[in-house]
């Protein structure tokens, strides 16, 4: 194994102390199993997010052609048209 040094946060330190306490086991163990967590879950998102990307590249292009009078003219219709202010 190889030996690191870390600076925990106050807080940081009284949860690994109440965690090690608890479960009976060391500090190191506890920042260990931590950090294997997180570098699973990371690598997780990083290939999850690697698979959404390569499916969007699979995917036919969408037609997103409007113009701004075609948008005003679908709201106004939907939703009236524009209010007047009352002084």
């Amino acid at each position: 194994m190889i030996r690191k040094q870390i600076y925990l946060s106050e807080e940081m330190n009284r949860r690994l102390n109440e965690i090690s306490r608890q479960r009976g086991v060391p500090q190191s163990e506890v920042i260990r199993e931590g950090l294997e967590q997180y570098i699973t879950e990371s690598v997780k998102k990083d290939e999850l997010w690697e698979e959404l990307l390569s499916e969007m590249k699979k995917a036919p292009p969408m037609d997103l052609k409007w113009n701004r009078d075609e948008q005003y003219a679908e709201r106004t219709e939907k939703y009236g048209g524009p209010h007047e202010r009352s002084n």
